[in-house]
């Protein structure tokens, strides 16, 4: 059933587009926009918006005139401004965005995990040097602060028995993001999944292929129904015998 009346569940998914992608201007302007190539996710996205009562201005478009990918076809949305945007602006922004605030944090739902991961996180494949396929780690990029990067680490750790650990990443000394290798990636995996399987542009980030890892994950003999299901569930879709996985 679409909901249309704006409620706990619209907010919480306004904290989840904005860990990602969203940003909110001085003049709170939520925007949400994506290139060319990522359609379907931004169209995505608005079906949510509407599913949620969350009141935007349709799909748009204009042309990149500088910076990153000059030329190139963006598609965006624009929220109507409404009291919560400006908490969340208060809230996340203070000399730039803030992403380890553990009361919002606290709030987000699969689904919001999901946005944030195909907005921010990819899978590397890890292969041994014969070049076989023997698992992958999933990162999701925050380049935040190690305080701020410990806060979201024990919050996944916490509620969704995940543990990702951080490694530096961008320019600054205290730049860090969140990576997790194969054995929690599938954990991970299996909470996103139903979201991110609904975007065809987005899928290659949850396909893998574990048929030629030598060591098992786990003990076979302890795996439970569930534990062998999800295994078997993640073989990732050949292409005329190539693997389709690729990093972002």
């Amino acid at each position: 059933m679409n909901k249309t009346k704006f409620n706990k569940e619209s907010r919480n998914l306004l904290i989840g587009l904005l860990l990602g992608d969203g940003t909110i201007s001085k003049n709170f302007v939520f925007k949400i926009a994506h290139a060319e190539a990522q359609k379907d996710y931004i169209e995505w996205k608005i079906n949510q918006l509407n599913q949620h009562g969350i009141k935007n201005n349709g799909l748009k478009s204009y042309i990149k005139t500088r910076g990153y990918n000059t030329g190139g076809l963006v598609y965006y949305t624009q929220l109507n401004i409404v009291p919560f945007i400006k908490v969340l602006r208060r809230v996340f922004y203070k000399e730039k965005k803030i992403l380890g605030n553990r009361k919002m944090l606290s709030r987000l739902s699969p689904l919001e995990i999901a946005i944030w991961y195909m907005d921010d996180g990819h899978i590397n494949i890890r292969r041994s040097k014969d070049g076989k396929i023997h698992g992958f780690y999933i990162k999701i990029s925050i380049c935040e602060p190690k305080d701020e990067v410990q806060i979201i680490i024990d919050y996944f750790r916490e509620v969704w028995d995940i543990n990702f650990y951080m490694y530096h990443e961008g320019k600054q000394k205290d730049s860090y993001s969140l990576c997790c290798g194969t054995k929690e990636g599938l954990k991970f995996i299996d909470l996103v999944k139903p979201f991110v399987k609904q975007v065809p542009c987005m899928i290659h980030k949850i396909q893998f292929d574990l048929s030629q890892r030598e060591r098992a994950l786990y003990s076979k003999n302890s795996w439970s129904n569930e534990e062998r299901n999800s295994h078997e569930m993640h073989s990732t879709i050949k292409n005329n015998g190539e693997d389709i996985v690729s990093s972002l």
